[in-house]
């Protein structure tokens, strides 16, 4: 997490920098987004040939079924984040380096599926998980196009990145089962779900530039 966002500073000095003299405002441009990160609006003002901001709000969710800890459970993923960017145009053209920050409210619910045993107690009551992660996560990433555009019209986007979430937190709701194993049950599910720290992030996006 602390590498991601020092790349992401690192980056945004860079920038700075190498537009230091840049060439006049190229224009506002707002697109629609389907992401890794969910469906989302963004509103985005390239600086130059270089340098351009975006920031967005990305909604939405998705359900599955899983074995975590041994139990089954299933889950669904409610996204709701909102990502603030920078974009370096590297050579002044589509390709780009993105790094930035997201408001993270994004949250994974878990409803077990039949009988569970938790922390060593088993129980036939609804075990209900909720898994979140930190509140601002980092991102690093590359891409092709963006809104805005250099011209004016529709436009195409790509992007491709991770998304340091940092360690899940889960909180455990079982009726009946002793504190001490649920927080057993709790660290079990946090270790299970340690790949969810780099969320990846793939999207696509089509919007307009003014």
């Amino acid at each position: 997490m602390k590498r991601i966002l020092v790349t992401a500073a690192v980056l945004l000095v860079g920038v700075l920098t190498t537009t230091a003299q840049a060439d006049e405002a190229l224009g506002l441009g707002v697109a629609g987004k389907a992401s890794t990160l969910g469906y989302g609006v963004e509103l985005g003002y390239r600086f130059n040939n270089y340098l351009a901001l975006r920031a967005g709000l990305n909604k939405g969710s998705f359900g599955y079924s899983a074995t975590t800890g041994g139990n089954d459970y299933n889950y669904t993923m409610d996204f709701d984040n909102i990502p603030v960017s920078v974009d370096w145009f590297v050579l002044g053209g589509t390709f780009r380096v993105t790094g930035g920050l997201v408001s993270n409210n994004n949250i994974l619910t878990g409803i077990s599926n039949g009988t569970a045993n938790i922390g060593g107690t088993p129980t036939t009551t609804t075990v209900t998980t909720e898994t979140r992660f930190a509140k601002t996560s980092a991102y690093l990433g590359i891409g092709w196009g963006g809104v805005p555009s250099p011209t004016k019209g529709l436009g195409m986007s790509f992007d491709l990145g991770v998304l340091g979430q940092g360690s899940p937190t889960t909180t455990i709701t079982a009726p009946g089962v002793p504190p001490a194993d649920i927080a057993a049950e709790e660290a079990t599910i946090n270790n299970d779900l340690k790949n969810y720290k780099y969320w990846p992030v793939v999207s696509v996006g089509i919007g307009y530039t003014f």
